[in-house]
């Protein structure tokens, strides 16, 4: 076998969250406490453990003061000292993370206030390990050796014969199938629940991966690696983590630049929806909508773009629309899960899908607002231009647009499917859809 590091994506579950990253100076400004400046709307301070002053440390700001759950992170400099800059009046929880220690005991504060953190050095290795990233955890997983592909299905090797090569396989892990939704290696993920304890570690892999309304999908994509081999794999994994096996290293903390970040995150949906994607711009101009709402996509989880004003901390919401009242909802959980039990957490029609600013503003975004089966006029037999050329029988998402201007939303029926969308540089602004669909509007 080979063992290989398979780096994990970031995966927002529950709470929809945006995270805005800013590259900026959060070093001293000028004297002050520990040689730090800090105005009525900062906080800093110097994180310090038994062994002294900490650099490459995070320090963490959160509030639920504000109209959504706020969070501002910086990095410690090589004196250990920080300044959590431009914070809203609120009261905030303040604490220090970095590897090698333990978090330091929680302080309540408010901006304008010198905060010092004491967290403490990390015991043990395992201790020390509770804060890796995620991805050192998953680099634990085994990977089939090159020698194994292509795979001879469940009577071979149990690896899925349409698998070719270890890179495929790595493939459909990394990105198109497992790491595109699901943050592997956090806790959650290298722990069987306890639901599952008494099944052995292949068959607990198999029936978590059955849990709840993307049961059907998780299955499906075991299916392309070839489930047999796959959840033999992963239950090895889980099983030498439960048996005290750590990372091989420790990560290194931020160093030079990465020191200068801040990165602000706001909670802006519900506890039971998750965010897709979303949209603060025309990519083609930048400057469009600066300092405006920004809207996400919460995909099959609601029936609404949840909408965030960075500037004055607030969220609201667009409720998306559907024209046909057989337009199909979501499926029922497949089985149950150890979170959620039997409830279908996500009731989404639309599936709201890649929103998208036009150059007026406009918001564009797919959406489910029919029953996937097309209009006579996509069909064979149509008379229209494009159905005489390449008549479709159906349709999975179509098109939304909402103007911010009237607050009304417009629904745009489509023969072609539509997923992902892109505007085109030309004289029209032409709308470009990942099914191959081209909108005028």
């Amino acid at each position: 076998m080979t063992r290989r590091v398979l780096s994990a994506g970031l995966t927002l579950l529950g709470v929809a969250a945006l995270l805005t990253v800013s590259l900026g100076r959060t070093s001293p400004r000028q004297a002050g406490h520990h040689g730090i400046h800090i105005n009525s709307h900062d906080i800093g301070g110097v994180v310090a453990s038994a062994k002294g002053p900490e650099a490459g440390v995070w320090v963490i700001a959160e509030t639920t003061d504000l109209p959504t759950r706020y969070i501002k992170e910086v990095v410690t400099d090589d004196r250990g000292r920080y300044l959590i800059p431009d914070l809203p009046r609120a009261n905030y929880t303040v604490w220090a993370r970095g590897y090698g220690l333990v978090d330091s005991p929680k302080v309540q504060t408010e901006p304008g206030q010198p905060v010092d953190l004491k967290p403490s050095v990390a015991a043990d290795a395992k201790t020390a390990a509770r804060y890796y990233p995620a991805n050192y955890w998953y680099a634990l997983l085994e990977v089939p050796a090159k020698t194994e592909f292509p795979g001879t299905d469940a009577a071979g090797n149990g690896i899925s014969s349409s698998v070719k090569s270890q890179g495929q396989w790595i493939h459909l892990i990394k990105t198109d199938s497992c790491e595109s939704c699901h943050q592997l290696g956090n806790l959650y993920t290298r722990t069987i629940p306890a639901m599952f304890d008494d099944l052995d570690p292949a068959q607990a892999w198999l029936r978590r991966l059955q849990s709840g309304q993307a049961g059907t999908a998780m299955m499906y994509g075991l299916s392309q690696l070839g489930a047999k081999r796959a959840t033999e794999l992963f239950g090895d994994w889980t099983t030498r983590i439960a048996n005290g096996e750590l990372p091989a290293e420790a990560p290194p903390r931020p160093q030079g630049i990465e020191r200068n970040v801040v990165v602000t995150q706001w909670d802006w949906a519900d506890p039971k929806a998750y965010l897709h994607d979303e949209i603060s711009t025309d990519k083609r101009n930048p400057s469009l909508n600066a300092n405006g709402l920004i809207y996400g996509s919460p995909e099959e989880s609601r029936d609404y773009l949840p909408v965030l004003d960075p500037v004055h901390n607030t969220i609201s919401r667009v409720k998306t629309l559907y024209r046909d009242p057989n337009t199909p909802g979501q499926p029922k959980p497949l089985r149950s899960s150890p979170v959620w039990g039997d409830e279908a957490i996500w009731d989404s029609h639309t599936t709201v899908h890649n929103p998208m600013f036009d150059e007026r503003g406009r918001v564009w975004f797919t959406a489910r607002i029919r029953p996937s089966d097309n209009p006579a006029f996509c069909k064979e037999g149509s008379s229209h231009p494009s159905a005489k050329l390449t008549p479709v029988e159906s349709s999975g998402r179509q098109l939304e647009m909402y103007d911010p201007a009237t607050e009304q939303i417009s629904m745009v029926d489509t023969c072609f499917g539509t997923h992902h969308l892109l505007f085109g540089e030309d004289a029209n602004d032409t709308l470009w859809t990942s099914s191959g669909g081209v909108v005028g509007w």
